[in-house]
């Protein structure tokens, strides 16, 4: 509960062998004792459940307001008859995020901090909630007020030379003013680049495993991750449409997507499935060209490579559990990638160093490691 009357509604609540009111009680303070039926005492019948109760007093809370927090048994009964108790007493269901509103409105938090909580929530990694919990901290927060006192003491220098020109003042030369302005430009020009590492931190970047017919996407995919995904037989085309599924790799969340193999369509099916892959190739953070090891390259290789356009992509060469006849100084001549796996999805040999290898080929670059601010969010890159 959070606000001007949950102590008093604590006090109605709640008894302890002690008789001690929570509202009498010093802030961030544990009391033990009950939740108790309205007009009932403390009687043992009328006790609804054991609980622990915890007082904190405005303004060293979250919202900044009288804040109790009851800490009942879990399971759904005694969880509804406590907050029903609480209700009964004059309480209100919190609206969504209400009290990290309360919190931004009554000035704990500003709104980048606030939304980082729901960052914080809904981070799907170890890098992203890093991120997550700098900005919660205040670190872009206090990054920015830094750059804005920096212009707003080049700006009192500009002004002064322009309104007092006949004052003996000294101000800095014009370089000087001039090489001011270009450092804050700078940092916010480095702030604005963070932001692509910083979004797909955020939402996750989407890899997508394209190649033609036959190469071992789907098997590929299953070995990534860990488990049977996507529907492997021997026979060509068997995946029809995308299929995708989440996954961390080396601390990155990343949205891996299954694509039905490109080359000559066998039916309007197929046809579908093959446009479906373009779009989400066109659209992708990286994709994963996948060749097969026990075949020579060929002209469908190349034109799925011609379909990939311009988008970020290393090749995989599958199936080195076969005797091969593709190895990666081809692929490199002939397709031009900028970086070559050989594994095989069969029997997991090469799977770390590919796993490794998509994460360092996505654009994230060191700045979630070396305690550098992030821009994880579209709006504060506009701004």
């Amino acid at each position: 509960m959070s606000g001007p009357h949950a102590l008093a509604i604590a006090d109605r609540i709640f008894s302890n062998p002690s008789a001690t009111l929570p509202s009498e009680t010093a802030s961030h303070t544990l009391l033990y004792g009950h939740i108790v039926a309205a007009d009932c005492g403390c009687r043992p019948d009328a006790r609804m459940d054991e609980v622990l109760l915890t007082v904190m007093r405005a303004p060293r809370t979250y919202t900044r307001e009288d804040i109790v927090e009851v800490n009942c048994h879990g399971g759904t009964a005694a969880v509804r008859a406590v907050l029903g108790r609480v209700l009964e007493e004059g309480a209100r269901l919190a609206e969504p995020g209400e009290f990290t509103r309360r919190a931004f409105t009554n000035g704990r938090i500003d709104l980048a901090q606030a939304e980082a909580v729901l960052d914080v929530v809904r981070a799907r990694s170890e890098r992203s909630l890093q991120a997550a919990v700098r900005q919660l901290g205040g670190g872009l927060s206090r990054r920015l007020a830094a750059l804005d006192g920096e212009l707003a003491h080049l700006m009192a220098f500009l002004e002064a030379g322009i309104d007092f020109p006949e004052e003996d003042m000294e101000l800095p030369a014009r370089e000087e003013l001039v090489a001011a302005g270009r450092k804050v430009e700078r940092a916010l020009r480095e702030l604005v680049r963070s932001a692509e590492a910083g979004v797909l931190l955020r939402d996750g970047a989407s890899v997508v495993i394209a190649g033609k017919q036959n190469v071992g996407k789907s098997s590929l995919m299953n070995a990534l991750l860990d488990r049977e995904r996507a529907i492997v037989t021997p026979v060509p085309g068997t995946t029809r449409d995308v299929v995708e599924e989440s996954i961390t790799l080396e601390g990155v969340p990343v949205r891996l997507c299954d694509s039905a193999g490109l080359g000559a369509p066998r039916g309007v099916v197929a046809a579908r499935g093959m446009e479906k892959t373009i779009c989400y190739v066109e659209s992708a953070d990286l994709v994963l060209l996948v060749v097969d090891g026990s075949r020579a390259l060929g002209g469908v290789d190349r034109r799925v490579r011609e379909a990939m356009g311009t988008r970020p992509w290393i090749a995989v060469i599958n199936k080195a559990d076969l005797p091969q006849k593709t190895f990666p100084a081809a692929v490199r001549a002939r397709l031009g990638a900028p970086a070559v796996s050989c594994v095989s999805a069969l029997t997991g040999e090469g799977m770390g160093e590919l796993r490794r290898a998509v994460a360092a080929a996505l654009p994230l670059g060191g700045t979630t490691r070396d305690g550098a601010e992030l821009v994880t969010n579209v709006r504060h890159q506009q701004a």
